[in-house]
Formats: structure tokens, sequence, C-alpha cells
């Protein structure tokens, strides 16, 4: 009875983080209830299938035609041969075996033979042969490339060839063959028709893997019948797809949602999951009352740039009997002719686009529509217009952002900085016909857009505090998570065990940029890129902003200990494809103006909070402080906006820390004797 009692004082205690922040709009039933509570989602598959998961999860990611490849590879090994590469028009031939490859200890390539023609949609150019490849280390720079032959007519900068699909098929794990019971604040719900399946694109090669959940039949769960519980393995902080989501359904837009949940498989706990909501026909038919639509497209291919050339086959018709996709053509093709927002208001929702445009912006969405061009749908409901929706959102809000300034794609202002919160619109967006006829051309209507967006959600006095809950509410599960079991094992980490440390955690939410988990690149700390970006767009669109985040006095704290060094690792230019995998280091640049005379706290000695998730210490010490004065800055103006250089060395609100609970929760193992007669619902 005592178990249940505290369970319903938690409960009425809890501050209601999520409601309050979102509001009164309506979502599905299952996320409205866990906005204060962590789900536990028990699946049960048979054992031999569990075994094939684990298998499969630790297998990292395969390129489309490529061998696999592996973030956590630490003992080389070598790539099978090549097949053909197409890119929806022209491809590589095959190509020979590569030699042992090593992530972190050297190796090397076996030389390639000369390449046939490559093709970027008109049979023009082509590669000459390579030579061979010397010594080819990620971590030291060891050894080198040989020499490259001559390349034909290739150009990084025009990239109009068709998508293509980098990673391949790797949801390569499913099974029909799962049950689960679901818990929400003991409240059980059973299901015997499960469908269960590895999950994930790129995120396939990090350590701990994610999870796609299907309720087959006529049942759902509070409103929802597919789900993705995704770890987040890109990103420190378990926030940044959650806050992204709370933003949308906080304006009332179209969008999925996102909580969490903890999972066990086979009662073996995996660890702490973002519970997200998934964009398929079901989801359509709950959000849209439109049951087996036939206007729902998938863009998941890179390079999607709402063209009839490229998205007419790169985009995909998620109900599977749909044949004709004739509806889907007849809009791209009004969009290549259109040459203005008055051509396609008709049939497009171009407020709603520009709104998204504006999060893509303000984010630093490089894995969307304005950079990659890929992770949104297109749906048309029933005598309306068609909408733009997006998803995947772990790498929004200054996550590995060099993947979108930094691969030498071609942005239109030609920026190369790598002070990415400070690049204008223009900097940050590729070539795109929609984006030069309902912004470049006349910017007025997304400029006012973007304004009523920070307003209405994009600033810290909104975000800080709402960060500031959510961290708490999950700090325990985040510990627990980052916590291995008697034998050194971490939960659910199938592919290797390389993960942030509770410590980068800690920081990253707040102000302090930590180094990536993927390639040379870091996180901008999470309230850093929002306060950068808030400044910077402020002064660029001539905004009425609040004085107490532009002050040039506003203090932050910096965790010296797990703060990305001051080099700069970027992505290679693919232009340059010597330096694709070997990435040079570049410091960055002296001649990017600081912010005016910014205190800054520096933490030089770091409470003993582990800096690898090797093991977890609860009891914090007080970090010193150190005060230092930043330099005062000029500003830069560009021809056709003012423009605001935030500093490198990110400033930071002083911030008391948060000492670590002493004890290392337990993650909740339900029983009948945890809580007095739970109700149970038993679904066939």
């Amino acid at each position: 009875m005592l178990s249940k009692i505290i369970s319903v004082s938690l409960l009425v205690s809890c501050v209601t983080a999520a409601s309050k922040f979102i509001g009164d709009v309506k979502r599905a039933e299952i996320f409205e209830l866990t906005d204060n509570e962590v789900a536990v989602f028990r699946i049960t598959i048979p054992e031999d299938e569990f075994l094939q998961l684990k298998e499969d999860g630790a297998k990292g990611i395969s390129f489309a035609g490529f061998g696999s490849f592996n973030f956590n590879n630490t003992e080389g090994g070598g790539f099978g041969g090549f097949g053909g590469f197409n890119n929806t028009e022209g491809g590589f031939p095959g190509f020979g075996g590569f030699g042992g490859f090593n992530n972190t200890e050297g190796g090397g390539f076996s030389g390639f033979g000369g390449f046939g023609g490559f093709n970027n949609t008109e049979g023009e150019g082509g590669f000459g042969g390579f030579g061979g490849f010397g010594g080819f280390n990620n971590t030291e720079g060891e050894g080198g490339f040989g020499g490259f032959g001559g390349f034909g007519g290739f150009n990084n900068t025009d990239f109009s060839f068709g998508a293509f699909n980098v990673f391949g098929d790797n949801d390569s794990f499913k099974t029909k063959n799962a049950s689960m019971i679901v818990e929400i604040a003991g409240k059980k719900s059973s299901f015997k028709k499960v469908t269960l399946g590895l999950g994930g694109s790129s995120s396939r090669s990090f350590s701990k893997q994610g999870y796609n959940i299907k309720v087959r039949g006529k049942n759902d769960l509070f409103g929802r019948t597919q789900f993705r519980l995704r770890p987040d393995a890109r990103e420190a902080t378990f926030l940044r797809s959650k806050l992204i989501c709370d933003m949308h359904n906080r304006l009332g837009l179209p969008s999925i949602s996102a909580n969490y949940a903890t999972l066990y498989i086979n009662e073996e706990y995996m660890g702490f999951y973002i519970l997200m909501d998934a964009i398929k026909v079901s989801w359509i038919e709950k959000v849209y009352d439109d049951p087996d639509t036939t206007t729902l497209y998938q863009c998941d291919s890179v390079n999607n740039n709402l063209t009839l050339k490229v998205s007419g086959t790169g985009c995909e018709n998620l109900n599977e009997e749909v044949t004709d996709n004739s509806e889907w053509l007849e809009f791209l093709a009004r969009l290549d002719e259109a040459q203005s927002a008055e051509d396609i208001e008709d049939i497009f929702d171009i407020d709603q686009f520009l709104i998204e445009i504006a999060f893509e912006y303000l984010t630093g969405s490089w894995d969307h529509f304005l950079n990659f061009g890929h992770n949104f749908y297109l749906y048309k409901p029933k005598n309306d217009k068609w909408k733009f929706l997006l998803y995947d959102f772990d790498g929004d809000l200054g996550q590995d952002v060099a993947m979108g300034g930094g691969m030498g794609f071609g942005q239109m202002g030609g920026n190369t900085s790598t002070d990415y919160p400070s690049y204008s619109f223009e900097d940050w967006t590729k070539p795109r016909h929609l984006i030069d006829i309902l912004i470049l051309n006349d910017s007025t209507r997304f400029d006012n857009i973007l304004r009523n967006f920070v307003t209405e959600v994009f600033n810290p006095a909104t975000l800080f505090p709402h960060i500031d809950e959510l961290k708490e509410f999950i700090r325990p599960y985040v510990i627990l998570d980052k916590t291995p079991d008697e034998n050194g094992k971490y939960p659910g980490r199938l592919n290797g065990d390389k993960d942030y440390s509770l410590a980068e955690w800690e920081a990253n939410c707040e102000f302090t940029s930590v180094p990536s988990s993927q390639g040379n690149n870091k996180g901008y700390g999470l309230k850093y890129w929002i306060l950068a970006k808030y400044r910077y767009v402020c002064k660029a669109y001539e905004m009425d902003c609040d004085e107490k985040y532009l002050d040039e006095n506003y203090e932050y704290t910096i965790d010296k200990e797990v703060e990305a060094p001051e080099t700069i690792n970027q992505w290679g230019n693919w232009g340059n494809w010597g330096n694709w995998g070997n990435q040079e280091q570049q410091t960055v640049p002296t001649n990017i103006p600081e912010l005016p005379h910014q205190s800054v706290n520096i933490i030089e000695e770091p409470s003993n909070i582990p800096q690898e998730s090797q093991s977890i210490e609860t009891d914090i010490d007080e970090p010193t402080e150190i005060t230092i004065d930043v330099p005062a800055a000029t500003d830069i103006d560009e021809p056709t906006e003012p423009v605001i250089n935030p500093p490198i060395d990110v400033p930071q609100p002083t911030e008391t820390v948060i000492n670590q609970p002493t004890d290392i929760p337990q993650q909740p193992q339900p029983t009948e004797t945890d809580i007095d007669e739970p109700t149970e619902i038993t679904i066939d």
C-alpha cells in the first residue's frame, strides 16, 4: 500500500512540464498520458529471435551498394566488392574489393582499378583511375591516399542528379511474433499481436539501437498503433527530438509528438528512449480522419528537392496499393512551373511550409529539406492543400551542424565560416527552386513568419525553463541508462559501448559544446545554440527582443573537462575526396569577432561525474569557477543584411551546478505487489 501512496503523491506533486509548455493543443492520448510519466514497454519475442536481433543490431549500417560500415569498428576488416551505384540515372560500375579498413588503428585500402564513367544525369564526365591508397587512419591521420586520376565533369555544387538512398535497407530484423505490455502510471495494457523491428538509418551505426513497434489488428495504444522508440544516440541530451516536437505542438502545427519510455525485451532492460509518433497511413487516419489515404508520400532518400525530375520517383507513396501517382506528379510539375507564390497558392499550404523552413533555419537543421533534402512527407488531405511534414530531429539545434554547412554541397551564400549560428538564411540553404520563388525573390512573407516563430517559441525565455524542467524529469532515467550491470555492460548497447558520459549529458543540456559521437564533429550546447541564433536573428531581422538575453554581460557556465576542443573538426568537403574520410582539424578562424566583454564562468575543476560511461559516481563536488573576460567585438556587415557573429567560445548563463542524486534510481519493475491491484486491460 505504501508504494501506491508514494506513486500517487509523486504524480500529484509532479510539475506538468510538457503540458504546461504545449498548452491546450490536442494530441494523441498516449502522449498526454506520458507528459509526466515515463511509459514502460515490455516486449516478449522468441529467444532465438532475440539473439538474431542482437546480432543484427551489432552490424552497424550499410551504405547503398556498399558493405557494412560501423562507427564503433575498432578491429578493422574489409569491405566487400561494390555493386553498381546508381544515383537515379547514372552510376558507377562495380568496384574491386577493398583491403582492410580500420576506424581507429590504421590499416589501408588496396589499390582501385580505374572507374568507368560516372554519370550525373546526362552521362557527361567520368572519373579517371584511382591510384593505390596508403594507410588510412580516422583518428591519428597517419598514412595517406595515393594520387587520384583526373575527374571528369563533376560539379560538387550542382546536385541536380536524382535522389538516392545513402544507407540502403537497414531494417534487417523484424518479427511479427511479439507480444507487449505497456504500463503507464500503474495501468497496464496488453497486446498479443505486435510487430517489432530494428529502426533508424544512420543511427544504426551507434551503440544503442532504435526500434519500430506496430500494434496489429483493430486495437491501439491510447490512440496510436505505430511507434518509434529512439535512443537518439547521435546527441548527448535526450532533449532535442522532444523539444522540436513540443515546439511544433505548442504552435498547433501538424506534427508528430514525443515523450519518454523505458524498454524491456524478454525482461532484459534495454534502456531509456524517446517515445516517438510515426507518420504512417494509420497516423493520417487518426489525425486527418482519412483512412487508407492515397496521397501520403515519404521523401526519405537524399537530395529530394520537390522537383518532378527528382522527387517524382524519389518519394514513395506509403499506401502500397496505390499504383497511380499522377496526382503527385501533377503537383510536382506545378511546383516546377511556378514563378511566384500566387502560382501554387491554390494547391500548396505555403504558410505551413514556410513555418517549417523557418524552423529548419533557426535550429540549424541539415537533415531535412534545405540541406540534405530528405526526412519529410508531403500529404494532401481530402479537399485541402498539400502539407509539408517533418520527422527525425536528433540532428537539430546545433548537433553535428557541420554536416550541413561543412560538406561542400554548395550553399547559396558561399559562407565558409565554422561559426554556424551566424549563418544567414541564404548561407544555410542549398539551391532549391521552391526557396527561390517563395523566399529569395521576395522574403517579406517568410521574414514575418520567422519573426513570429521567434517571438512565440524560439527564444530563451520560453525554451530555457522548459529545458530545465525536462532535464530534471529525465535525470534519474538517464543515470540508470548510463549505469553498467555487474558485467560492465550498458543497457541496450548492441553495437559496442561508445556513448556520451553523464558529464557530457549534464553539460550539453546547458551551454557547453561536446565532441560528437559521430565522426569529427561537435554538438553545440543546447542553450547556447538557442541563445546564439536568437541574438543573430534579432539583429538581422531588426526585432524587438528580450534585452536580458542580448545583454553583453549575460553569464554562463562551461565545463572545460568535456568541452569540445577549440579546433573544429569538419566533415570533409565532398568535392575534395582525398579529405573525405581522413578529416583534418581546422583551427577556429582568428578573424571572427567576439561579443563584447562577456563574463564566462569556466569549470576548471569539474565534478567527478565520469568522463566515459564506464562508471557512475553520484556524489558530486561543487566545481571551482574562474571568471574571465572575453574581449570586445565589432560587427561585420554583409551586403544585404546585418550579421552578428556570436563567439566561438560560447556565451553561457551562470547556472548552479545541480548535484546528482546520491542514490542511483532503480528502474521500476512493476509487479502485482508494487501497486495494489493495478488495472489491466487485455486486448486480443
